[in-house]
């Protein structure tokens, strides 16, 4: 709806009602010394004024088309017909679509996600997009607890520090105790476990987890968080060593780093699980004439029924990014992100030609190594530089328990590659964290 403000006849007619001269005498309560006199907004500009004033600011920004850094964001190629599929009218919303009688064309995207996404990762069933992955994988623990109404999770320090404090927020909430499991050389230390057990995959540092073992190892509940869904495209999927839950972020999926978000969550889990799994699904049948049509499904939250018997409380939810996700895995097809997978780890390789990883591990894309370099000059060239360990480290945890939990020092840098680099920047940007 428009908003039309109120025309000087109706504010007169208003205050001569009210028995007042004077617009200020409403506020005649609050003292003189907490009003504001003046705004100091200066004088108003037209649309080309405004334009102009923007540009020349924009002036002052450094844009770096290559980017070094990774740790759950990531800069892959963003095709054109990603921003084309979002900019259309019928899609251009990340609101639930309630009405299934008009929403048909983005619910036919969201069901197309939730296809895409259980084929991409193994896995019986997707719901239609969470916040991020952090609250994905939040709730995902939340879900294992109503499954297994086990009261302890054992978390990997491997998995990514901003998705391990969100967690620890939710589970502070739910009375569930969280106690955080150590790497050794790299990977999660493996232990009989009957309890809920988290692992990501890569980890933060890029190491590729024994999923095989880990599943051997794991009597309880098991949920895998992959931090880049691409990644999937070479890797034995999460699904195949019998996960029961699955968590991912699909920002790389089409959608641009943005300052590290809008995310967008990934959820999967078994179809036994399905009826505790939060967010909402959108099915397929029929209508009165026959026609193929969507709906949404199995919505349990608190909206639709009991609070106490809700699974989630999520509400809006990411669908503009699911849009951009569908376009961006249709447009590269299967071969496509295999080929995107396949040159942002041959990139990892050629770097670690020259710079020593931290463990002696199998790597994906990224990897943590000990350098010192001037993170100025890499702005200064339009690079954007490796996330330094000591930034990213969770506020929950001091630096000395993290660097025991993980083996990696604060000073170290997390070193990540994509396919956008070409041989001969790849060749400059190791001689800059070589020589810096």
């Amino acid at each position: 709806m428009d908003f039309i403000p109120h025309t000087q006849e109706e504010i007169k007619e208003m205050m001569e009602f009210l028995g007042i001269k004077s617009l200020e005498e409403l506020f005649d309560d609050i003292p003189d010394k907490f009003k504001v006199k003046e705004l100091g907004l200066g004088k108003g500009m037209d649309e080309k004024e405004v334009f102009k004033l923007a540009m020349k600011k924009a002036e002052k920004n450094r844009y770096c088309i290559l980017s070094l850094a990774g740790g759950g964001v990531y800069f892959h190629y963003v095709p054109a017909v990603c921003d084309f599929a979002s900019s259309l009218p019928g899609f251009f919303t990340s609101y639930t679509p309630y009405q299934a009688e008009m929403s048909q064309g983005i619910m036919k995207m969201l069901f197309d996600f939730q296809s895409l996404m259980t084929e991409l990762f193994d896995m019986d069933v997707s719901n239609a997009g969470m916040y991020g992955g952090g609250s994905a994988l939040a709730e995902a623990c939340l879900m294992a607890h109503r499954i297994s109404n086990k009261k302890k999770v054992y978390i990997s320090a491997g998995v990514n520090p901003f998705w391990l404090e969100v967690v620890k927020s939710y589970l502070e909430t739910a009375e569930i105790e969280l106690e955080l499991i150590p790497l050794e050389n790299g990977r999660t230390k493996i232990f009989e476990v009957d309890d809920i057990f988290v692992v990501q995959s890569p980890n933060f540092f890029g190491v590729i987890e024994d999923l095989k073992k880990i599943r051997e190892s794991v009597n309880g509940i098991l949920i895998v968080a992959v931090p880049d869904p691409v990644d999937m495209a070479f890797l034995k999927p999460p699904g195949s060593f019998s996960a029961d839950i699955v968590v991912s972020d699909g920002q790389p999926l089409g959608n641009y780093p943005s300052f590290g978000g809008s995310g967008l969550g990934i959820f999967l889990t078994k179809k036994e699980h399905i009826r505790k799994m939060p967010g909402r699904i959108i099915g397929k049948t029929e209508d009165i004439e026959g026609n193929k049509c969507y709906a949404m499904i199995l919505q349990t939250r608190e909206q639709h029924i009991r609070r106490e018997k809700a699974t989630s409380n999520i509400c809006t939810s990411t669908t503009l990014l699911a849009v951009r996700a569908v376009a961006f895995i249709k447009y590269y097809g299967a071969d496509g992100l295999k080929k995107i997978a396949e040159e942002s780890l041959k990139n990892s390789l050629f770097l670690r030609q020259k710079i020593k990883p931290v463990f002696e591990a199998e790597y994906s894309k990224e990897f943590p190594a000990y350098i010192d370099i001037d993170e100025n000059k890499f702005i200064e060239e339009g690079i954007f530089p490796p996330i330094r360990l000591e930034r990213v480290i969770p506020k929950f945890l001091d630096e000395k328990e993290y660097e025991i939990l993980t083996g990696v020092k604060k000073s170290a840098y997390l070193i990540c590659t994509t396919e956008i680099f070409s041989e001969s920047e790849l060749v400059y940007i190791r001689d800059l964290l070589t020589n810096s």
